[in-house]
């Protein structure tokens, strides 16, 4: 099975739900601070919630098909990735903090996926295009900018991926 065919077999089965409790609140701590900045970005003066909103859905899926990607890069299957216990008090705070940590001393390179398993760029790229040139942004005059935005929300929600999988040592549900 080819990367393009794990990624889509994946996507079928992997939702954000699947998460674990720690990796869900940092995706929504990034993507809160994130879709903010787009926003801000590429509509300065948007007076449409609706636009705001469906820009908002797409950032959010965005994110979510990078930490896809990321998990059938590894080739891992899709089953859950536990690194935290609710019931084990301060567990899921270590590891928002821990996954914060992580994402702060992430050097950035000169290109998202640059350096990553082969396949993984010219699939990233891909998938950007798709996304950008679908139906839920063909309209809009500013595509081409929130396109550019939408491959850092990819290489973000690939990184969460990599991030659960050093935090959990490889352990599954």
């Amino acid at each position: 099975m080819n990367l393009r065919e794990r990624f889509d077999d994946y996507r079928g089965r992997i939702k954000f739900a699947d998460l674990d409790l720690a990796s869900r609140t940092m995706a929504m701590l990034w993507l809160d601070i994130f879709r903010e900045r787009v926003i801000r970005n590429c509509f300065p003066r948007v007076a449409s919630r609706s636009l705001v909103k469906e820009v908002s859905e797409v950032i959010n899926s965005t994110f979510l098909e990078g930490y896809i990607l990321a998990r059938a890069a590894q080739g891992e299957g899709p089953e859950r990735v536990l690194f935290t216990d609710p019931d084990r008090p301060h567990s899921v705070e270590r590891g928002v903090e821990r996954l914060r940590l992580m994402y702060e001393e992430e050097a950035v390179s000169g290109a998202p996926f640059a350096d990553e398993p082969l396949g993984v760029e010219s699939l990233a790229e891909s998938l950007v295009r798709e996304i950008a040139y679908g139906p839920e942004m063909v309209r809009l005059e500013e595509r081409e900018l929130v396109k550019v935005h939408l491959i850092y929300a990819l290489w973000a929600g690939y990184k969460l991926a990599c991030f659960e999988r050093r935090l959990s040592g490889g352990r599954r549900a």
